[in-house]
């Protein structure tokens, strides 16, 4: 039975079951029937929800340990799934550290966003210390994938990975710029403390710096306004959080974070340097991050601002930072054009420089490469009109040119190619009028002589003359022929006409009239008119 048949057939069924004539857009939803709610109460008082707290997760194997909290992996009894739970390790167990793990729950529990990792409950262990429950992401921290670049195409199938770098970048700002609009700074952004899923997912974990910019009144967050502390991680960490409170850690703090973050995945390295954690402390002081060299001019500039020594000289927000990223990778491509009509231009100064261009093969070379760079020039242009520097090649490429052509002797197309150029050399201009200026006398000069030489070549007009010269000669036979033979043979002593010569004269005249502009273009045509 076909499925429409079937449905056919169950249509009274189907009536009884909305007899209550639910609107179109309503849900139709299953009746629960064989003790179905008595089944799901027992399963939730099975699955833990009369549990005491202690036992309501259940924790496994560890996933990973830092300084000061260990993380283990650990089913939620209520509801039978995976999660993440965070504790204190053992080791470290201290009032302030068992405070400090809560308030980093408490932070993250205020925070609901896409890339920030959920916090679904505080626990307590068997042995009465805190847990923080959340959100299990499978994946891997994101310094793991930033400096290895088969691993990123393989798994994510890409082959531009600066782009899918600055893709996870960009969410972290998401992220970022949130916890700001609450009134959270994160304090310890860093590739380490970024996670990504399998399918891209992105999350900023780790809050254990986190501090609040407004007191909740109850006391239980950190305020950053009261740090006294050098907090921080060494290789990425902002001037002011050396600064034990002046100037104060503000949103512009975690700005430099994510610049520094930038900076490794563009340098490949963290921006501060050190054999120690002191050494490194003290370069951050001290000298700033070596030039980005091997990326292209804006993103280092973007870089740039955003790791500011001073904090007001960067960006103000870290959306103002997603959105200068998100700029960079929609005109990246007009940049790209631009360096590669760049080095054309460089190539081409190499062959001007040379000398050895003139011979035809070198010319199509020159005239090729030529066109090519203008071409990416005048392209990246169009696609983003303040793409750096594409003017000064333009520039570069119209006036070496012309220096160029006039060497080979094409002084016109010189001047054809400064046209465009403002403000081109004084120099150049005036060798290329006076070359104008000799050809033109030149070629005034050739023209007089070809004139001469037409005057007198017996070739112009060869054609009509002859057909001319042809046209009287037969009718010069041809009609008193016709005239004899119309007088009959008893004709005697004949004698030509006036009327004929008459004629003659009559047809030339029009043959003559007809085919003035040959006949009278040279001195031979002229001469045998007359």
């Amino acid at each position: 039975m076909s499925s429409r048949d079937l449905i056919s057939a169950r249509l009274e069924r189907i009536q009884e079951t909305l007899s209550l004539q639910l609107p179109p857009g309503d849900t139709v939803r299953p009746e629960t029937r064989g003790g179905g709610g008595a089944r799901a109460a027992a399963a939730l008082a099975a699955d833990g929800h009369t549990l005491p707290p202690e036992q309501r997760v259940a924790m496994h194997d560890v996933l990973g340990m830092g300084g000061m909290g260990v993380v283990h992996r650990g089913t939620q009894a209520a509801l039978g799934r995976e999660v993440a739970v965070k504790a204190v390790r053992p080791d470290k167990r201290t009032r302030d550290s068992t405070a400090k793990l809560l308030q980093e729950a408490f932070i993250a529990g205020t925070l609901e966003h896409p890339n920030i990792v959920p916090v679904y409950d505080i626990g307590v262990g068997g042995e009465g210390q805190p847990l923080i429950v959340q959100q299990r992401v499978e994946g891997l921290a994101w310094s793991d994938l930033v400096g290895d670049p088969a691993e990123v195409q393989r798994r994510f199938q890409t082959d531009d990975v600066l782009e899918w770098n600055l893709r996870v970048l960009m969410q972290v700002c998401n992220a970022v710029h949130f916890t700001h609009a609450r009134g959270v700074l994160h304090l310890d952004i860093k590739p380490s403390n970024i996670m990504v899923g399998a399918f891209g997912e992105v999350f900023l974990l780790d809050w254990g710096l986190a501090m609040t910019l407004r007191d909740d009144g109850r006391g239980r967050l950190p305020l950053a306004s009261e740090n006294q502390d050098v907090i921080g991680t060494p290789a990425f960490i902002a001037p002011e959080m050396l600064a034990q409170g002046d100037p104060p850690l503000s949103e512009r703090t975690d700005i430099y974070l994510l610049g520094a973050t930038l900076y490794r995945i563009c340098a490949g390295r963290p921006p501060h340097q050190g054999t120690t954690a002191l050494a490194t402390l003290f370069a951050a002081a001290t000298r700033a991050p070596d030039p980005l060299t091997e990326v292209p001019d804006e993103l280092a500039r973007i870089c740039g601002k955003a790791m500011a020594f001073e904090a007001e000289e960067r960006f103000s927000t870290a959306e103002e930072l997603r959105v200068a990223l998100q700029g960079f990778l929609q005109h990246r491509g007009a940049v790209q054009l631009a360096e590669e009509a760049s080095r054309k231009v460089a190539e081409l100064e190499t062959r001007w420089a040379s000398g050895e261009s003139g011979a035809e093969d070198e010319s199509s070379q020159v005239h090729a490469l030529f066109s090519a760079a203008r071409f990416g020039l005048e392209q990246a242009r169009s696609i983003w009109a303040e793409v750096p520097r594409v003017g000064d090649n333009l520039r570069r490429l119209r006036v070496g040119m012309a220096r160029w052509e006039l060497a080979q002797g094409h002084a016109r197309a010189a001047h054809t190619l400064l046209v465009d150029v403002e403000d081109p050399p004084a120099d150049l201009v005036a060798e290329i009028d006076a070359e104008i200026a000799r050809l033109a006398a030149l070629d005034a000069r050739v023209g007089k002589l070809q004139a001469y030489r037409d005057e007198r070549d017996w070739r112009v007009g060869a054609a009509t003359r002859a057909g001319v010269i042809g046209a009287i000669g037969l009718t010069f036979v041809v009609l008193p022929v016709i005239r004899a033979l119309s007088d009959g043979p008893e004709a005697e002593n004949w004698v030509l006409p006036i009327g004929e010569p008459v004629g003659f004269l009559a047809i030339f005249t029009v043959l003559a009239v007809a085919a003035r502009r040959t006949l009278m273009g040279s001195s031979v045509n002229r001469n045998t008119v007359a």
